[in-house]
């Protein structure tokens, strides 16, 4: 084999797999630093309930597995699996959270208002 043949062969189509991939892993970046940052959470949030990573498959009802994979921060999680783990775990995941919250908080301080009046209005008689 001539060298212009081995350097043909080193920069072969099948060079062509490895750049593809590294296209497709940047194209996927982002997608991997939010799985890293759910993941984050995922694992603070059990080690302050105390849960073990199968507490949490239990209450999901998923198989440890795949809360193996979650925790990994390389799994693309559906929608589905990102309110489980919101709801389950009380972390914000998806901006609806933060809507939530805002809307109980909304509701806690109508309910201070509330007995507040209340409490003026007994006063007054």
């Amino acid at each position: 084999m001539t060298n212009k043949e081995k350097f043909l062969a080193l920069v072969s189509k099948e060079d062509q797999k490895t750049l593809d991939r590294n296209r497709e892993r940047i194209r996927n970046r982002a997608m991997l630093r939010e799985s890293q940052q759910i993941a984050l959470k995922v694992l603070l949030k059990l080690d302050d309930l105390g849960w073990s990573q199968k507490d949490l498959a239990k209450v999901m009802e998923v198989s440890p597995q795949q809360i193996t994979k979650i925790v990994s921060g390389k799994e693309n999680l559906t929608i589905e699996t990102q309110v489980k783990l919101q709801n389950v775990l009380d972390i914000p995941i998806l901006a609806s959270y933060y809507e939530n919250k805002a809307e109980k908080l909304k509701q806690i301080i109508l309910t201070f208002e509330e007995r507040i009046e209340n409490i003026a209005a007994k006063e007054i008689m």
